[in-house]
């Protein structure tokens, strides 16, 4: 492999690299050079080894936090040398693939979740399996890295590290302001979809045009709503797993989408949120601009950090009216997120890299900073109960996440099909229910044409006898209960 340098990467200056900067930078191939002199590598003695690391830097603060993590590896290190590369998470993969694609791949990576497949499908990930130790199996809970189910295994072998507990990043809260509901006349959280539109209608009245009921947290609230509601795989990817079929257009998530599109329309939902950002949503709610919404996990930190006296209530998601019908998936043990380059030079140096992502020290240094349950759960299991917060988030995951069928982890026809779907992005409910929430139009009739292009779809990948819909299919399945792949 010819390798062409067209710029020194500073090592303490942090890189923040869109599409553009990753291609105009033009960063050391394979992320790795080495200094003909004065330089030891990690064992002491000979040229130093630079790494690349490219990552996204959320929660806020987290370019400090890495760097002085980064910082502590390279004084325990002392012939290895990291630079930074930043991206923000809208454009994370699409960067990571230009470096690729440039012969300037960075040594590790963060490409989460689904995401990874995406690297993986084009050989960029490599095979962890020589590296790992019963040291290292032995940080994270009994039986949670089994190739079968763990996530981070793709074909038996290990390909990923994990961050966070695998339930964290899946889960579905509700979070709203007690002085609000309170001063409404509501003495408690909703718990239906039509108590969510009337609680959020008599706010609304009451705020005067400066108070408003709710957020939707663009269109993942609908996403987090609808899933207590019909299987996750339809909000997820249109796909029914009971029937194989597409399904978008099904009663529950025409309900849903029709559910925000009143709200919206009635001026319930706060004025503007449609420009939002992600963080924008737990700022506001933190300012006390609006009293509910659909919350990501690592939001409670943060709004607490914005407003420590607000009165916070952290509750399960409402359901359809009809009561529910199904949970918010446990898919695996573990989402993936840091991954080693199939191309570095460094294999070695890289997974000590990685080995120090996966150590107790950085998984405590990052729960204390940021308030996530890391994956090593013993960093923060013996005080997450003394923490009001976080024992109301994790009262939540106890009791309304359940195991559910993974096709991605059940065949190889099962990964292809949503594979393959990951790579059509068009093909998502989520944004036609964001045009009808925005112009207030019907959601139905875009819901039967998405699932049109679905059964198309579908019946493309099945002709090419990649997959078949026994792959997708699992009619035993009762959604209300956990998931047992041998019966």
């Amino acid at each position: 492999m010819t390798h062409v340098r067209h710029a020194q990467i500073s090592r303490r200056g942090v890189l923040t690299a869109g599409l553009g900067a990753a291609a105009g930078l033009g960063l050391a191939a394979c992320g790795s050079s080495e200094e003909p002199s004065g330089g030891s590598s990690s064992s002491g003695s000979g040229p130093t080894v630079e790494l690349t690391i490219a990552l996204i830097p959320d929660p806020p603060g987290a370019s400090e936090f890495y760097r002085a993590q980064l910082d502590k590896f390279e004084a325990a290190n002392p012939g290895i040398k990291i630079n930074v590369v930043e991206n923000p998470g809208d454009q994370q993969l699409s960067a990571v693939e230009l470096m690729f694609q440039q012969g300037n791949a960075p040594d590790i990576y963060r490409a989460q979740a689904a995401g990874f497949d995406r690297m993986y499908s084009r050989g960029w990930a490599h095979s962890l399996e020589e590296f790992v130790t019963d040291d290292f199996l032995a940080r994270f809970p009994d039986g949670s890295l089994d190739p079968a189910s763990s996530g981070l295994h793709r074909n038996g072998e290990l390909y990923s590290i994990p961050l966070v507990w695998g339930r964290w990043s899946a889960m579905d809260l509700f979070v709203y302001n007690r002085s609000l509901l309170s001063a409404s006349g509501f003495d408690a959280a909703p718990t239906t979809w039509g108590e969510i539109e009337e609680i959020a209608r008599a706010v609304t009245t009451d705020g005067g045009g400066r108070i408003f009921g709710m957020a939707p947290e663009q269109a993942s609230g609908i996403v987090r709503l609808s899933r207590q509601g019909v299987p996750y795989s339809i909000p997820g990817d249109g796909i029914n797993l009971l029937t194989g079929e597409p399904d978008t257009a099904n009663s529950t998530m025409v309900e849903a989408v029709e559910l925000m599109r009143r709200m919206n329309a009635d001026g319930s939902l706060i004025t503007g949120w449609e420009s939002w950002d992600s963080a924008r949503s737990y700022t506001e709610f933190a300012a006390g601009s609006f009293a509910m919404y659909t919350a990501q996990s690592w939001h409670i930190a943060e709004i607490r950090n914005l407003n420590p006296d607000i009165e916070l209530g952290i509750v399960d998601m409402p359901v359809p009216d009809s009561g529910r019908a199904s949970y918010t998936p446990i898919l695996q043990q573990f989402d993936p997120l840091w991954s080693m380059s199939s191309e570095t030079e460094h294999p070695e140096e890289a997974w000590l890299l990685l080995d120090f992502l996966a150590s107790e020290d950085f998984y405590r240094a990052y729960y204390e900073q940021f308030g996530t349950l890391t994956a090593m759960q013993s960093v923060w299991e013996d005080d997450v109960r003394a923490n009001p917060d976080l024992s109301a988030v994790l009262d939540v995951a106890e009791t309304t996440m359940k195991v559910v069928p993974n096709p991605k982890l059940a065949s190889e026809g099962g990964a292809a099909v949503f594979n393959a779907r990951a790579e059509r992005p068009e093909l998502r409910f989520t944004d036609a229910a964001l045009e009808s929430m925005i112009k207030n139009e019907e959601f139905a009739p875009k819901a039967e044409a998405l699932d049109q292009q679905l059964r198309t779809f579908l019946d493309g990948i099945f002709a090419s006898g990649d997959a078949s819909a026994e792959d997708i299919t699992f009619p035993s399945w009762d959604p209300l209960q956990p998931y047992d792949a041998a019966n």
